[in-house]
């Protein structure tokens, strides 16, 4: 009658216990039973919306001559529960059920545990006395969980997504060229060392400093032999350092001069 009872009170926190059973049960025992016991205002209340960080489970049966002796208990952590922490409710639910001899009190027993994990969870971290290796399981379950979620899912590719990739994209290839051509050209400057014959030409003649043989060459050809005298067989050109060597008495000279200045202005 009291198992029909617990199973209208508790329709989806009571189950039958398959697991293997506590070595310090006595061998003649009824069927193993289990409830979840969430610390909530209702006992067995499904809150969706919220996971507790502290949940257990009472484990029961029935003995030949319940309830006048002691039904077989034992509490298991679902979350956030160390066995100092079982141990100490444990304790709790023994008082209860030497109050209770002689009548059923498994009812009572699992609101008293209700009460005792409230009770714990509203003390806080600070003074709750939570088993700190079973808190850092409960953190590593719940971090590897939410690491399988991800990579059965994997991540949605959305245009927000998208776009925020492409521009980072291109701004580190942009970065990468940049610091290549800065490199190259620092190279290219230190093996250089100095300007090359054609690039120091060139300079030279956008600043006109030098003149152009090519040009000197053309007009030489425009006046012929004018430009020119004959003297030991060899043929040469006259400049402007070589005026103080013509001898300004001798007419022909005089007309050859005037030629030169003449093709020269």
């Amino acid at each position: 009658m009291e198992l029909e009872a617990l199973q209208a009170i508790f329709p989806d926190d009571l189950d039958e216990f398959e697991g293997n059973t506590p070595a310090d049960w006595p061998q003649q025992h009824g069927k193993m039973w289990a409830v979840n016991i969430n610390p909530s205002a209702e006992v067995g209340a499904d809150d969706e919306d919220a996971e507790p960080e502290l949940q257990m489970q009472l484990v029961f049966a029935h003995t030949p001559t319940y309830p006048d002796e002691p039904p077989c208990i034992r509490l298991r952590s679902v979350r956030g529960l160390g066995d100092a922490e079982l141990a100490e409710a444990t304790a709790e639910l023994q008082q209860h059920i030497a109050d209770s001899m002689g009548m059923a009190m498994i009812y009572n027993l699992v609101t008293a545990a209700q009460e005792w994990l409230a009770a714990r969870l509203a003390a806080g971290p600070a003074g709750s006395g939570l088993d700190p290796e079973a808190e850092e399981r409960r953190k590593r379950d719940e971090a590897e969980a939410a690491r399988a979620a991800a990579r059965a899912h994997g991540t949605p590719v959305t245009a927000e997504l998208f776009e925020a990739w492409r521009k980072k994209f291109e701004a580190e290839a942009l970065a990468k060229v940049q610091l290549g051509e800065g490199s190259k050209a620092a190279a290219d400057g230190a093996a250089a060392g100095r300007m090359s014959g054609k690039a120091w030409f060139l300079a030279q003649m956008a600043a006109g400093k030098v003149v152009s043989e090519s040009s000197e060459e053309e007009d030489g050809e425009e006046d012929g032999e004018e430009d020119a005298y004959e003297g030991d067989g060899e043929e040469e050109l006259l400049d402007d350092d070589e005026d103080e060597d013509i001898d300004y008495e001798d007419d022909d000279d005089d007309g050859l001069l005037d030629e030169y200045l003449a093709s020269k202005a």
